[in-house]
């Protein structure tokens, strides 16, 4: 029962207009009992809240405060509220005051935020600004990783640069102006084919080149074949590979839970490439392919090698672990006789077993689509015999123009090239000259940064090379193209149609995948996959099947879709399609999907997979290789879709552990974690959300109950009261909250956008474009033009 008094005085100053010392008697009244002097849950104090909206922590705090009136979350149950029509008037009078408050802060105060480029975005410019091959080539290796602020790397209050990112920035830059400055005639192209006769033993040969320039290695029935790993292939380019190959006995006598294969799918042969200086972190596989049984195939390859890289074909899906493991376990039940008179006892099982033959392998390269380089050609056009100091200023002029993404004056360029032409004075040599130009420029604070100079005019405009630097790296995280330079020029970049026209163009560009990459997976926290992979030997196929990347490429194209179809974002709640592929949809338990390549596949109701949350990728990244999570995948929730993500716990608080012995279910654990007080009012909102969500192992598949035929049960009822039960019931519940979701994916946009955090004056723009949506159909497309057009994206 709340005292009277309270009201009555509560509902006087409201009639009256809000004042400090009435705001600070609400505080009192409702709030300061759990979050003053002594308690600060969820780490806010509201005591010495004052009520001066000009302070930004003041103005920001109160926004807090409103933000959970209008969720209803606050006060909490149990605890004194104030009555509805006093509640309405009170939220009413502060979101007035907060607008105001915002405006006044907005006409006063910049965003200026130095912000250089991360990694990503530095390995997408050198390979536009040089029309690069970034296959294998990555200057960005020893780049240390980016610190990521409110969940993403692009924000420039966690983008450092240390002594150590410096250093490599150095060795970048050399290494870069060192693939690009080419002069000279095209590398002489190299042919290679070795034909072999399949060994009848398990002895490994060799097959020398003339004067020793490669080899192949031949292992068989297990195994690889490959280059010469000391040498690899002579120049950079693109190579053709060859080779024939025929499956032999696919099935076979032995039962395939002796070797560990699976004798019902096509024996499949891959291609991998690596290279001896780079190590493992360059080991790739470049493609796949089923080989026909008692049938020789004929293949080609091509593929972008980088000088020193080698390939290997390997059997994929053949027998699983060392050969000796293999005929240990094979040679007693089937041959016992072999093991001790044979002195070779691997030879008892050549020409009875599965084997993949290889019979011819070659390679041919490098080719050209021009000569010279685009990279090199772009800013060294038509060298002369013997170039000059004047061609050099030229050539690096150009350079810098696309480097720092604008036009340079010759006060800002007249450095680097005194700097070049030093060394082409005393060094004699015009080309080492051109690429320590080309260094110091590519290590300039120009190109390393997103030069958004000092405000210098009335509201601290863009000027259109900002403007299109701005939107280049939120949408393709990459410079700006010729198109968008020439549109920044000529000043149809600033013109509403202009601009929208440009993102339209941007949005259609293969480019643009960079967005369904770096935004989405660090919106949905998907670079954790991996980080806690499952038992090889117990989940075998996750490994076989290349499961985590399937995950991945599912929730990429999916994102992918709704942008290029300007779908509604509701999809991303529920939808009656995803993109599969024959692996992915057999580990959901999808039939009919025989195809390798990922398609668009029509989902029914009973395979449980519509939208994010039926996502393997989404599933496993909130495991833990071994159990699901069910807080982890609550608190998912309340983050990435809800947008009210809660508090960190206490630091005294500890973890739920999973009751290995089965003895306890996950949701009698968390029940008696939640009766800690200090727990409950958060675990009241992620328990619900993550338990529904049960029905989903820890790799994403649908199960009805748990080891030991423990039942499962995925019902729970939300702070409000709402009844939830299974993935369903919470996409039911999402789907009653469009605006709700519509504005935690525009706060998410927001950020990656702006490459900052979202302020207290971007309320307003944010609360717009919320309120816009809907009338375009909640299009993914229209949401970013609304972010592209707002004013913040305009300003410093």
């Amino acid at each position: 029962m709340i005292p009277r008094l309270i009201i009555v005085t509560f509902g006087w100053w409201l009639a009256t207009g809000l004042q400090s010392a009435d705001l600070q008697l609400f505080l009192k009244n409702y709030c300061v009992e759990c979050h003053g002097p002594d308690k600060q849950k969820a780490d806010r104090r509201f005591d010495q809240l004052t009520g001066d909206f000009t302070q930004l922590a003041e103005a920001e705090a109160f926004q807090e405060i409103l933000d959970q009136l209008n969720l209803g979350e606050m006060p909490p149950e149990g605890k004194p509220r104030p009555n509805p029509p006093d509640l309405k008037v009170l939220v009413a009078q502060l979101t007035e005051s907060l607008a105001r408050a915002r405006a006044a802060a907005t006409e006063n105060s910049g965003k200026v935020v130095l912000r250089r480029l991360n990694r990503e975005e530095y390995r997408n410019t050198i390979r536009d600004l040089f029309g690069l091959k970034m296959v294998d080539f990555d200057p960005t290796t020893t780049f240390p990783p980016d610190d990521t602020i409110e969940g993403f790397d692009n924000v420039g209050e966690g983008l450092v640069t240390s002594d150590h990112l410096l250093r490599n920035y150095l060795y970048a830059a050399r290494e870069v102006a060192d693939k690009v400055v080419r002069p000279g005639p095209k590398p002489e192209m190299i042919r290679y084919e070795k034909a072999n006769e399949v060994p009848t033993d398990t002895l490994e040969k060799d097959a020398r080149a003339a004067a020793g320039r490669m080899f192949i290695k031949f292992r068989q029935p297990l195994g690889i074949m490959q280059l010469d790993k000391r040498r690899g292939v002579p120049a950079a380019g693109e190579y053709v590979i060859r080779f024939s190959a025929r499956a032999i006995r696919r099935k076979s006598r032995y039962k395939d839970e002796d070797l560990r294969y699976n004798s019902n799918e096509p024996m499949r042969l891959s291609i991998s490439i690596d290279s001896r200086e780079l190590g493992a972190t360059a080991h790739r596989i470049i493609g796949e392919y089923d080989i026909p049984d008692d049938r020789t195939v004929e293949i080609e390859h091509r593929v972008w090698l980088e000088k020193g890289f080698t390939f290997h074909v390997h059997w994929a899906n053949g027998p699983h672990g060392s050969f000796k493991r293999i005929m240990r376990k094979v040679l007693p039940k089937y041959n016992p006789d072999a093991l001790y008179p044979a002195r070779n006892p691997p030879e008892m099982y050549i020409g009875s077993g599965p084997e993949l033959h290889v019979y011819t392998l070659g390679i041919e390269g490098p080719f050209y689509e021009e000569w010279p380089l685009a990279g090199f050609d772009r800013y060294f056009p038509s060298p002369p015999v013997s170039p000059n100091a004047e061609y050099l200023r030229s050539s690096l002029t150009r350079l810098a123009n696309a480097a720092f993404r604008r036009p340079v004056t010759e006060q800002e360029i007249k450095p680097y090239l005194d700097l070049a032409e030093s060394y082409l004075t005393e060094n004699s040599d015009f080309w080492a000259a051109a690429r320590y130009g080309m260094r110091a420029i590519l290590t300039s604070p120009r190109f390393l940064y997103l030069n958004e100079h000092a405000p210098h005019s009335a509201g601290h405009k863009l000027d259109g090379y900002e403007l299109a630097s701005r939107l280049s790296y939120f949408l393709w995280s990459s410079m700006p193209d010729n198109e968008l330079r020439a549109a920044a020029a000529s000043g149809l970049l600033k013109t509403p149609e202009g601009l929208r026209g440009q993102v339209n163009r941007m949005l259609k560009d293969p480019r643009a995948s960079a967005l369904s990459k770096n935004f989405v997976e660090q919106w949905l926290h998907l670079r954790t996959l991996g980080e806690m992979p499952p038992d090889p030997e117990t989940n075998r196929a996750y490994y076989e099947d290349d499961l985590e990347n399937a995950m991945r490429e599912e929730t990429r194209r999916y994102f992918a879709h709704v942008l290029q179809q300007n779908r509604s974002i509701q999809d991303f709640i529920d939808s009656n399609y995803t993109f599969l592929n024959e692996p992915l949809a057999r580990h959901y338990g999808i039939p009919g999907i025989s195809h390798q390549e990922f398609r668009q596949v029509k989902l029914k109701p009973e395979h449980q997979r519509g939208g994010l949350l039926g996502h393997g990728s989404v599933l496993t990244a909130t495991s833990n290789g071994v159990e699901t999570q069910p807080v982890l995948r609550g608190v998912w929730i309340l983050e990435n879709l809800l947008g009210t993500p809660p508090s960190p716990p206490p630091p005294d608080i500890e973890p739920i552990e999973p009751d290995v012995r089965g003895v306890s279910t996950i949701r009698e654990l968390m029940e008696k974690h939640r009766n800690n007080a200090t727990c409950f009012e958060c675990h009241r909102k992620i328990d619900p959300l993550g338990l529904a969500m049960e029905p989903y192992d820890f790799l994403g598949r649908w199960r009805d109950r748990y080891a030991k035929k423990i039942p499962l049960n995925a019902t729970g009822n939300m702070p409000d009261g709402t009844a939830i039960n299974g993935p369903v019931g919470i996409r039911g519940y999402l789907k009653k909250r469009p605006a709700q979701f519509t504005r935690c994916l525009t706060e998410k946009l927001w950020i990656y956008a702006m490459g900052r955090r979202i302020s207290f004056t971007d309320r307003d723009d944010i609360d717009r474009i919320v309120a816009a949506l809907p009338k375009h159909g909640y299009g993914l497309q229209e949401l970013i033009h609304q972010i592209v057009a707002s004013e913040p994206f305009h300003s410093k």
